[in-house]
């Protein structure tokens, strides 16, 4: 696969897999993405208490897992990631739809400790097999690292941007990869430890800074910022720059239309079927 293809049209990204087709982070939704025809995936990933690298958007289990019925969670709170082992996460069950994805035919599941059978694709996974799969399905994917800067202890969020390096590096998706953080420190960490790795800086919707020096500043290939207010002519002085821009969370097809006309080069959507 060819970055070449953002000269003919924006690169659809399936947020967190495509969330609206299967449960957020997971192999499941990756696959679904997959089939409705996504170009990549973003996902999020953080670190566990033995310092292994999971997909998980929130800086807690408690809204995508049953962690808030789990024994093993409930008995130790909080349920922070970091706090357990990678063992102790893989009990939960990431079954869980939010509820305004929730399909009418979707029977939503009682919160309740994980069955043993449940299937690998829906419990949290680890980057490296997140990875290994894009790589099997032919997909780029935007790894987002979470900042954990001020959430979790230095000992472990300290060497995260490495540690993530590391697994891209094991699983050699160097060429199929964006990493992006709001932390542009972050951003720039990744530069130093692999200059030829695509990077992405993030920012909120509200943002209202020069994107064009912010990108430089972070020392990133691309743009990632909230769609909602985002003009034409930040997109062309983006673009006039040399840089990439991804906006999200791009969900209503007359936005996608207007995004796809103003020459971004990727939409990240919960709905790549919709794309």
């Amino acid at each position: 696969m060819s970055l070449s293809l953002i000269n003919e049209r924006p690169l659809i990204w399936a947020h967190r897999g495509g969330r609206s087709l299967a449960p957020e982070n997971t192999l499941a939704a990756v696959r679904k993405g997959k089939e409705a025809g996504a170009d990549g995936w973003e996902l999020d990933v953080q670190i566990t208490r033995d310092g292994e690298i999971i997909l998980l958007h929130d800086l807690n289990l408690l809204r995508s897992t049953n962690a808030s019925v789990h024994p093993v969670f409930v008995d130790n709170p909080p349920a922070f990631p970091w706090r357990f082992t990678l063992a102790e996460i893989k009990q939960l069950s990431a079954d869980i739809f939010p509820r305004r994805f929730c399909p009418p035919k979707y029977e939503r599941k009682p919160w309740r400790a994980m069955p043993e059978n449940l299937a690998e694709d829906l419990r949290i996974p680890t980057l490296a097999t997140a990875l290994e799969l894009s790589r099997d399905l032919g997909m780029w994917v935007n790894v987002e690292i979470k900042d954990l800067s001020k959430a979790v202890p230095q000992s472990l969020a300290g060497n995260i941007v490495e540690k993530v390096f590391e697994v891209i590096r094991t699983q050699k998706m160097d060429d199929q990869v964006i990493v992006s953080s709001f932390n542009h420190d972050y951003v720039r960490e990744c530069k130093q430890i692999a200059p030829h790795i695509l990077t992405g800086a993030l920012t909120e919707h509200n943002f209202e800074d020069d994107p064009v020096e912010v990108v430089r500043k972070a020392k990133a290939d691309a743009w990632h910022p909230g769609y909602r207010c985002l003009t034409e002519d930040k997109v062309e002085a983006v673009r006039d720059a040399g840089f990439a821009i991804n906006p999200y969370t791009v969900n209503e097809v007359e936005d996608m239309k207007r995004l796809t006309a103003w020459g971004v080069t990727g939409l990240v959507t919960d709905y790549p079927q919709n794309a």
